[in-house]
């Protein structure tokens, strides 16, 4: 019993969990062709390291280096209210590029 809840505990610690955004909270993450983006201001772009091996899960790794790419918009850019990323190029058997890049924008008018 004392192995298994000794197994249980050790593969919860090692697992990571994707982080919260931080300052990035009012930055919207959109796809790099979305339509409403034509109406938008370039502020930028931002780098993110995406070297994030204790994720185990694709889609943990994806919404940390999103999350990461908020977080870098806003702090680099405090009016930016967009942020979209290039190919993430995750697949199945492989894990991110170590880097994402992302272009950041002022779409929305501040009332």
């Amino acid at each position: 019993m004392k192995k298994v809840l000794s197994t249980i505990t050790s593969m919860v610690f090692l697992s990571g969990c994707a982080s919260n955004v931080t300052t990035g909270e009012g930055v919207f993450i959109t796809p790099s062709d979305s339509a409403h983006l034509s109406n938008c201001k370039i502020l930028g772009q931002v780098q993110v390291d995406a070297t994030i091996a204790m994720l185990w899960d694709k889609n943990q790794q994806v919404m940390e280096i999103k999350n990461r790419l908020r977080d870098a918009a806003s702090q680099k850019y405090p009016d930016a209210d967009t942020v979209t990323h290039s190919d993430l190029n995750v697949g199945a058997w492989s894990a991110p590029d170590a880097q994402a890049m992302g272009t950041v924008f002022k779409c929305f008018q501040s009332s």
